[in-house]
């Protein structure tokens, strides 16, 4: 039985799994090179079909992430914000006509628009409930047996939190928080009072700059915006600071009160900017935590699974690895809306169809994958000068290349779903250079010079390089460095002390932890630095967009599958 699974507004994506096994997941960002893609997966679902060797015809059921008709009670948030302000109920009134004429009332043509499309089928349609999805997304994939489960984002059809306990081949909702209390929301404002865009995903620069900062902030971010009320709930004072105003670049005087104006788009950022970065991130944490122990009171449960975007937020998974009773937890690698597309089709599969759960996520490589011949074929036609290699021969002359300095382009096997470049399409450097994050930054991916960058491990050096037990294969949480291994690799060391793993099995990444263990034989380190393959556009994809970028960017040499060009 094939089941396909849709997300389709922001970061839309589509996954289809061949009874309970995945067989692939992809976002529509990689085929149309739009970031944060909104909009029906046409190009996703496209590989899904072509990867499961099938057509429409085939798919039984189709899970949809996404109930449209549960609108009133964002209505009602909205009658209730012309009371604040005018403009907090126009800025909440312009979004929900958009979103329900052209988003919500859309979700129903999209049966006719895969028909139509793709070809006549008797699928049956699911729409499903967001947090739901994202509930299944996490649970479902996860090696435990039962577990705790806690989604948070900045909001599904209402809902922005939602508590549930997973055991076997079914979840239970346990309690739910609604708008407008949103960790999401909460943070997303944030981001745009110092001058980001949220709409760009820049929340990471939030994460990133806070640890430059002290929380000068934070006890007007606790008693005044986000604040716990001993009960397992949160409140977000929208009084004080709005998401929706927050997207127009408009925020209340209570906020501009007290932490004098935002900053303006471009403006340099400032200590102060750090410190409500800083102060800001710490209020998430603090919250989480709370929740993720009133989560453990309920539950009893020693298994964590967590979803939905706040979910990215590294730092904050850090301390709750550290910070709470759980023994184990687990967040895959599309924890955003982007993964709703696997757990609706996994949803409809365990818990709507009842069928038992034989399916681990063990690994991220579920995109397109290219051949060497492929490979040869798109050099050949941009005209490069290029070597085929076999790996005995490839890999330590890589390695060697990397020990002297230089920042690979790296195209490996399938590419990876979700946000973090994981070794299949990657830029790899030294993590022993401490200008490496410097020259990354500035001359090659083109970003803020706060922005931290990740080691590939070996799983089996974990202790050694981080002095606990850590097992972390999609680079998801960030953890203090043993303090002999700080001056090492001070590339991948954030200003805090910490980093952000991942953990390269020699299982699921055979080709990728060898060539970690070529550098490691000539450097004692057992890792790389890797941060993703793109500059100011998605993760490449095809052959076509590594060589595009090769060719306009900074770096010194491209490896398509064992084909090297090395730049004159």
């Amino acid at each position: 039985m094939y089941i396909l699974g849709l997300t389709t507004l922001g970061d839309s994506a589509a996954a289809i799994i061949r009874d309970g096994q995945l067989i692939a997941s992809v976002e529509e960002e990689r085929f149309s090179r739009r970031k944060h893609h909104s909009g029906f997966p046409y190009k996703a679902i496209e590989f899904c079909l072509k990867e499961a060797g099938i057509t429409l015809a085939e798919v039984e059921h189709v899970g949809h992430y996404w109930k449209p008709w549960i609108l009133r009670h964002k209505a009602m948030q909205a009658a209730k914000a012309a009371f604040i302000s005018p403009a907090m109920f126009k800025a909440r009134a312009d979004r929900g006509v958009a979103q329900v004429s052209d988003s919500y009332l859309g979700m129903f043509k999209h049966p006719k628009r895969l028909r139509e499309h793709f070809g006549e089928s008797n699928f049956k349609f699911h729409f499903l409930e967001h947090h739901q999805t994202h509930a299944a997304s996490a649970f479902f994939v996860s090696p435990f047996e039962s577990a705790a489960i806690l989604t948070w984002d900045g909001t599904g059809e209402d809902t922005t939190t939602l508590f549930c306990r997973g055991m076997g081949n079914k979840l239970e909702v346990l309690k739910r928080i609604k708008l407008p209390h949103s960790l999401g929301q909460f943070y997303s404002a944030v981001t745009n009072f110092i001058g980001f865009d949220m709409f760009a995903g820049d929340e990471w620069k939030v994460m990133g700059l806070a640890a430059y900062g002290k929380p000068k902030y934070y006890d007007f971010f606790r008693e005044k915006v986000l604040t716990t009320n001993g009960s397992g709930d949160f409140r977000f004072n929208i009084k004080v600071l709005d998401h929706h105003l927050a997207k127009h670049y408009q925020f209340p005087d209570a906020i501009v009160k007290e932490l004098g104006p935002g900053r303006k788009p471009g403006e340099e950022l400032t200590e102060h900017h750090w410190d409500i970065a800083c102060s800001a991130q710490k209020a998430l944490e603090d919250t989480a935590i709370y929740l993720v122990k009133k989560l453990h009171e309920m539950t009893g449960e020693e298994n964590l699974c967590l979803a939905g975007g706040v979910a990215f937020n590294s730092v904050m998974n850090g301390r709750i690895f550290h910070e709470t009773p759980f023994k184990r937890f687990f967040v895959q690698p599309a924890a955003g809306d982007a993964g709703c597309s696997l757990g609706a089709a996994y949803y409809v599969w365990n818990q709507k169809l009842g069928r038992p759960r034989d399916f681990v996520m063990r690994h991220a490589y579920w995109g397109p994958g290219f051949s060497n011949e492929e490979c040869r074929a798109a050099l050949d036609a941009a005209g490069l000068v290029y070597e085929t290699l076999p790996d005995e021969e490839l890999l330590p002359r890589l390695a060697k290349m990397l020990s002297e300095g230089a920042i690979v382009g790296w195209f490996n096997g399938r590419m990876e779903l979700g946000p973090r470049a994981l070794g299949a399409r990657s830029f790899l450097a030294d993590p022993r250079r401490a200008d490496m994050r410097e020259i990354l930054n500035h001359k090659v991916k083109l970003r803020e010079w706060f922005r931290p960058l990740a080691p590939s491990m070996h799983e089996e050096h974990g202790r050694e390089v981080f002095g606990v037990e850590h097992h972390d294969p999609f680079m998801i949480t960030v953890i203090e460095v043993a303090e002999e291994y700080k001056s090492k690799i001070p590339a991948v060391v954030h200003v805090d002390g910490t980093a952000r793993p991942q953990m390269v099995s020699r299982e699921t990444n055979p080709r990728y932890w060898n060539l970690i263990n070529e550098f490691k034989k000539l450097t004692g380190i057992p890792m790389l630095l890797n941060t993703s393959f793109n500059v100011q556009e998605p993760i490449v994809c095809t052959p076509e967009n590594a060589i595009n970028t090769f060719r306009n960017a900074n770096f010194d040499a491209l490896v398509l599958e064992n084909n090297l060009v090395v730049r004159q």
